[in-house]
């Protein structure tokens, strides 16, 4: 039999593509589950079989079974059973490439079953928490389609988490990912130049962004980001929650971010284009989230959408059809809208609005989110430190419909406004319930700007 054994005896209970297909149980390709000993070999062994029969179910029964690289190929399902752990080498001369779990150029795999990923990522860290050589990402697939992740705990990895490149058809449900929030560049979801995508369902917890798209020039020109639904997700990250960039040479457009629940959070929805493509037809909806600062300390920005250069001979980007609405949100911090007098953001809209202040940040000193060190020799305005609730520049076709601010009671109170504009044009405001933070302050505040509307 080759090491099979029937998935009606194995997998019957569960409801999954792996449904009778043949299964390949790794111990019988000599994988110990001690947690000790290297099961690469075996782990290897099973899913060349099943790959060689033309498909199967890569089965791993409960125990822990310790492995690097493993290369996962087409029509392969990776079937983690409850109490069993694909646990990551602490060795880096046990990746080549440098990821646990890498495919390229295949169609049809998943890794599912109620077990676990633990990519060990503190073993990864030195005492001041500071990252040394690691894998990364623990999950690489690159130019493959047919991509299922589901129902799995994934935890503690060294730097990024899932990383998709130049794929189609990818969904990933059901999952809890568990990063070390005080790991620098542990992403929770990257995905990168890659279409026909939903993430939903899933709690993640990361040190970085927690669902991030992207569009690199790694390998090739950049393709673009689109068809993309994320929803029905609690997250959790130290930086942001949900984003689109800063890696942005190539576009998005089509992408849809949902019924979701953002929790102490630096960053709750971000927009960042730096490289020279464009993200459009982009739409947040019914979202509640709380922001707090990265680790304690520094600014919090819930939205952010920006446009800027990574470096002063870098493209300019273009961002336009944004929608935000039914978004409830508790923080310190401010919601910053900034394009360029060359590359204005077009057409955005934020329709019932609600933003919670739960204190006043010290702005004097503030900045924008940079999302890249080189960022800051471009030369690019900033309005940061701009004294208002809601920060708009450089914005041609700006909606605001039923926005409400409620500002915290007792103690110092600065001079706030709730609504800045600059360099505005085509503006309308209905249903405005909002306030300044001084009572008799003004509460919109809007300068150098045309065709205004309130």
């Amino acid at each position: 039999m080759h090491g099979k054994i029937s998935c009606v005896l194995l997998l019957c209970a569960t409801a999954s593509a792996a449904d009778f297909a043949t299964v390949y149980s790794i111990k019988t390709y000599g994988a110990s589950g001690n947690g000790k000993t290297l099961d690469t070999a075996a782990i290897q062994k099973a899913i060349d079989a099943a790959n060689g029969a033309g498909g199967g179910v890569v089965y791993f029964p409960a125990g822990s079974f310790l492995s690097g690289t493993i290369m996962l190929k087409s029509n392969v399902t990776l079937y983690l059973s409850p109490g069993a752990v694909l646990l990551g080498s602490k060795r880096m001369e046990d990746y080549s490439p440098k990821h646990l779990i890498y495919a390229t150029g295949v169609a049809n795999i998943a890794i599912e079953g109620g077990g676990a990923i633990d990519g060990q990522g503190d073993s990864f860290l030195d005492k001041d928490l500071k990252p040394l050589p690691r894998p990364s990402p623990l999950i690489e697939i690159w130019d493959s389609h047919g991509i299922r992740v589901q129902d799995i705990t994934i935890r503690k990895a060294p730097a990024w988490t899932f990383h998709t490149k130049n794929c189609d058809d990818v969904k990933v449900r059901g999952i809890s990912l568990l990063n070390n929030l005080r790991a620098i560049n542990t992403d929770g979801i990257d995905i990168d130049s890659s279409r026909n995508v939903i993430v939903s369902d899933s709690h993640i917890e990361a040190g970085d962004d927690c669902i991030v798209l992207k569009t690199t020039d790694r390998g090739g020109p950049a393709r673009s980001t689109e068809n993309v639904t994320v929803t029905n997700n609690v997250l959790v990250s130290a930086a942001s929650a949900l984003k689109l960039g800063t890696e942005s040479f190539g576009d998005f457009r089509h992408i849809v971010f949902s019924n979701s629940v953002i929790r102490e959070s630096r960053t709750g929805l971000a927009l960042l284009a730096k490289d020279g493509g464009t993200m459009e037809d982009v739409r947040f909806q019914n979202i509640v989230m709380t922001t707090a600062p990265k680790w304690g300390q520094g600014v919090e920005w819930p939205i952010e959408v920006d446009i800027d250069k990574r470096t002063a001979q870098s493209r300019l980007s273009h961002i336009r059809d944004i929608g935000f609405s039914d978004i409830t949100v508790y923080t310190r911090g401010r919601i910053l809208v900034e394009g360029t007098a060359e590359s204005p953001i077009e057409h955005i809209s934020f329709r019932n609005v609600l933003l919670r202040m739960s204190g006043y940040e010290k702005i004097d000193r503030v900045k924008k989110m940079n999302g890249g060190s080189k960022t800051s020799a471009s030369g690019m305005p900033d309005y940061g430190p701009t004294p208002a609730a809601m920060i708009f520049a450089y914005v041609k076709g700006l909606m605001l419909d039923g926005i409400a601010t409620v500002w915290p009671s007792g103690g110092e109170v600065p001079d706030r406004a709730a609504i800045f504009g600059d360099r505005l044009e085509n503006v309308l405001i209905t249903d405005f319930q909002g306030s300044a933070s001084l009572q008799g302050g003004r509460p919109i505040r809007i300068e150098n700007s045309k065709e205004v509307r309130q």
